[in-house]
């Protein structure tokens, strides 16, 4: 019942490594995105701050398909004709990148100003205060969610194959296009899927454990 699977099973691996791929550097370019739009809603000037929220409340409120088809039918005309890959990841990028802005901002504003007051009482200022004290305690605060939101970002991964990017799901469809064996071969992806977000869940609880105060 189960051969088409174990026969698709070399293909099946490499579709994986391209979805971890493409979540790896999604996901790098979402943080460091996210940091950026967080610190530009807390710290920079109030023009820049109403355009960075405007911006964040636009990702929010489209669809990730929309923003998906929009970049691979609408863009070129524009001139930008980007590749499936590179498109994907700077779409997948751009709008996990504001689900973890929010994280990283609640994150700092959840630090107890007792904690900025002592700080800047024993001298602490600007970047040093930011990086030995509001920091390390944001991480521990944001560590849950942030994990949350990579997990949506890997199964977010599943929709870039209607821009023609092969990855896990696309080479799941083309497999049960040559098999006809839908039940098996869709039942791999989905433990597959499974697997990595359930890691990433594991690295959740190490990171909680690890912030945590109390050991």
């Amino acid at each position: 019942m189960f051969d088409v699977v174990f026969r698709s099973w070399p293909l099946l691996l490499a579709a994986t490594g391209e979805t971890v791929l493409l979540s790896v550097a999604s996901g790098l370019l979402a943080t460091l995105l996210g940091i950026l739009l967080a610190l530009g809603q807390l710290f920079a000037a109030r023009a820049l701050r109403y355009l960075v929220e405007v911006w964040l409340y636009v990702m929010r409120g489209v669809p990730l398909l929309v923003l998906l088809f929009a970049m691979y039918y609408a863009l070129p005309y524009t001139g930008i004709d980007l590749s499936p890959r590179v498109g994907g990841i700077l779409v997948l990028s751009t709008y996990f990148s504001a689900f973890m802005a929010e994280i990283f901002r609640s994150a700092v504003l959840a630090v107890p100003k007792g904690q900025w007051d002592a700080a800047r009482g024993i001298g602490f200022h600007g970047w040093r205060l930011m990086r030995e004290v509001i920091v390390p305690q944001a991480l521990r605060l944001a560590s849950a969610s942030y994990v949350n939101t990579m997990i949506m970002l890997v199964k977010g991964t599943s929709l870039v194959s209607i821009i023609g990017l092969w990855e896990l799901t696309l080479a799941g469809r083309q497999i049960v296009e040559r098999t006809l064996a839908s039940f098996q071969v869709f039942g791999a992806v989905a433990l597959i899927y499974f697997v990595l977000c359930y890691g990433l869940s594991l690295a959740g609880r190490y990171l909680e454990k690890r912030f945590s105060y109390v050991h």
